[in-house]
């Protein structure tokens, strides 16, 4: 069964989601991306690589830590592009939305409503190699378990402290992806299991627009 959504208005919770779309009229193959700023029940912010128009019908699917949730919007305003990153923000109100995904972002915002907060973790097995650039170590290969716009959970072969600054590779088939992060936290001794990779909270460094685009594409394409 599918919902066609009245335009009203719902609370809105500021949450940062990666986001795929495509124009649906002219139909095209086509994929953008981008990220929430907001979202509600009843539509979003996205932040958008290009300009689109108002009135332009969209397929969206939004990425969330318990799975995709797909909806057909459309934009009702564009904003000025936000420096320094260049992202232009777009107003959208989903004009349709089968029953189970319309509960799905029930459930997703329903903790937002009793605690505001824009951190949601992605569940992801990204493997990546991890290049210490102060102090200058060894490259290292790990494997990413959650992430999101503002940086993910990494297990390492060995423990890095605190405040090392890294470069850290994606292994994509299309292209590698680079980004720069911070040791946030490392997993401490006694709770570390003998043998197994250590886990290590990264906090990624100020990234460009292009960076934070391309991450959200990376988490968006995943099933």
């Amino acid at each position: 069964m599918t919902e066609i959504w009245p335009h009203r208005r719902f609370p809105r919770y500021p949450i940062q989601l990666p986001v795929l779309y495509k124009l649906k009229e002219p139909a095209t193959s086509k994929v953008g991306a981008g990220w929430t700023r907001n979202l509600s029940e009843g539509g979003a912010c996205v932040e958008l690589a290009e300009r689109l128009w108002p009135q332009v019908s969209l397929a969206m699917r939004l990425r969330t830590d318990r799975g995709p949730i797909e909806v057909e919007a459309e934009v009702v305003w564009v904003g000025e592009g936000t420096p320094p990153t260049g992202s232009i923000p777009h107003g959208v109100v989903f004009t349709r939305i089968s029953s189970d995904q319309a509960q799905a972002l029930r459930d997703l915002l329903l903790p937002l409503s009793m605690a505001p907060h824009a951190g949601v973790r992605l569940p992801v097995a990204l493997q990546v190699t991890c290049r210490p650039t102060w102090p200058e170590g060894p490259s290292l290969q790990g494997v990413a378990e959650d992430m999101s716009r503002g940086g993910l959970m990494l297990r390492l072969s060995r423990a890095l402290a605190p405040g090392t600054a890294l470069e850290i590779t994606f292994h994509r088939a299309s292209a590698p992806l680079q980004v720069r992060g911070e040791i946030a936290w490392v997993e401490p001794p006694e709770r570390r299991t003998p043998g197994a990779a250590i886990r290590h909270g990264v906090r990624f460094s100020a990234q460009d627009w292009t960076v934070s685009l391309h991450l959200g594409l990376l988490l968006a394409e995943l099933p």
